[in-house]
């Protein structure tokens, strides 16, 4: 997995930032997308060590900006943002530096073709499908997730919510991702609906 090394970052805005996301919860943040944020650079990037050098970067301008995080929006698409605009950054950097023009459309498509192979198969399933799928999972797992998808509380806080270790919340989340994942893909592969909901 990629590891990156946030303590070697320029920290000068911290005291602003800790007001907002905060350190250890952008950690947790970065934890969690850190692998989707390597794996579409180097779709974009097309080498591994361009792809190295651009999730860093991604993620200390992320770190310098928490201030412009709003609690509780997808992370996620906050860093993919960034990731994007440092590309293109870079294209144009590369392009004075060779001193001719990458056209846009090149940019624009490598762009395009990375979220359309980020989106998995079941990104088309509506919102009722999966509260369907939730009310059948047992309720320990239920809370979890939904404490951490649709509330976007960190491992920290779900574990002082529910009074459990943050070990065991991981645990759950991940066992609650693989049943929502069974009780979801027939539908996501257009698979008729049998005893799936039993």
């Amino acid at each position: 997995m990629h590891r990156v090394e946030l303590a070697s970052c320029n920290l000068k805005p911290l005291e602003t930032a800790s007001d907002c996301l905060g350190v250890q919860e952008y950690d947790t943040v970065v934890r969690a997308h850190v692998s989707e944020l390597h794996a579409v650079a180097l779709r974009l990037c097309q080498n591994p060590a361009d792809a190295r050098d651009l999730v860093q970067d991604t993620l200390e301008r992320g770190l310098r900006h928490l201030d412009r995080y709003t609690p509780g929006t997808d992370a996620r698409a906050w860093l993919m943002t960034i990731q994007r605009r440092l590309f293109i950054d870079r294209c144009r950097a590369k392009a004075q530096h060779l001193k001719r023009d990458i056209p846009m459309e090149r940019v624009e498509e490598r762009l395009c073709a990375t979220g359309q192979e980020a989106l998995p198969g079941w990104a088309a399933i509506s919102l009722d499908e999966l509260r369907a799928a939730l009310s059948h999972l047992p309720e320990t797992f239920r809370a979890i997730y939904q404490l951490h998808a649709l509330e976007g509380c960190s491992y920290i806080e779900i574990a002082q919510k529910l009074g459990i270790p943050k070990a065991t919340v991981g645990t759950r989340l991940i066992r609650a991702r693989r049943r929502l994942r069974q009780l979801l893909e027939p539908l996501a592969l257009g698979a008729p609906e049998t005893d799936v909901w039993a």
